[in-house]
């Protein structure tokens, strides 16, 4: 933006009665009021409050006037501004003074470098963010994986418990078998439906004429419960019921 347009901005901003000349300056009010307007259209000027003539620095030939403004803050500065450049003095600066567009290029670098700033904040924090997300997800993880293994340990211990119930309910149902063999002796694969487990054991015995009898026993536990039920079949038949997809009775 150009001085004449920054001028232009501010024309409704400064009354030419906020600036007090000698008499020996009027000459120099027209150029007075272009700085003012160039001061009050600055973007840390938020109210124009006056100018006047900086006296110790001003010659006949070469005005400097002095004008002072309320930053957004409520905080009143005062800048002195070469008559003839209409430039910003500042003994801070290389040469000493600076023009107003070279100021609005600080102030749009300013809010650049800001800008990049956020931006940069934003990003660590979104990193971060995603970091702690991630965090928390592998914790889940972990914690579903904790509670499948202990779910996992202690069905398998359910089962182990129902194995050994199995076996003695079945040593007692058949104690009186004559020359009774266990064929089945290691805990075998349950068969796992709705609402049960079912655990098939295989053994031999024979009867009373010596004749071998093939058996296999059906031992069923409800899920929610411990308590069992044992059936004892001939082994074809429950072999030929298992191959045809049916449950021997």
């Amino acid at each position: 933006m150009t001085q004449n347009v920054l001028a232009q901005s501010a024309n409704d901003d400064v009354d030419v009665h906020q600036l007090h000349l000698p008499r020996t300056y009027l000459r120099y009010l027209p150029v007075m009021l272009d700085g003012a307007r160039l001061m009050a259209a600055d973007e840390h000027c938020a109210q124009f409050l006056s100018g006047d003539l900086n006296i110790d620095k001003s010659t006949q030939t070469h005005p400097v006037f002095r004008y002072q403004c309320r930053d957004p803050a409520g905080q009143t500065y005062r800048w002195h501004i070469d008559g003839q450049s209409l430039e910003v003095l500042d003994d801070t600066r290389a040469g000493g003074r600076i023009s107003f567009d070279e100021l609005a290029a600080e102030y749009e670098k300013a809010r650049e470098q800001a800008r990049q700033l956020a931006a940069e904040r934003q990003a660590q924090i979104d990193a971060l963010q995603l970091e702690r997300q991630q965090v928390a997800a592998e914790r889940e993880a972990e914690r579903l994986a904790r509670e499948q293994l202990a779910a996992e340990q202690q069905e398998q211990a359910r089962r182990a418990r129902l194995w050994q119930k199995c076996q003695t309910l079945l040593a007692e149902q058949t104690d009186d078998m004559i020359e009774r063999e266990w064929l089945t002796l290691m805990q075998p694969e349950p068969e796992v439906s709705s609402g049960r487990v079912r655990f098939a054991l295989d053994f031999n015995a024979r009867n009373l004429n010596g004749q071998a009898l093939k058996y296999r026993a059906f031992c069923d536990a409800k899920i929610e419960g411990e308590a069992l039920t044992v059936e004892i079949h001939p082994r074809a038949l429950a072999q030929a019921a298992s191959d045809s997809g049916t449950e021997v009775d």
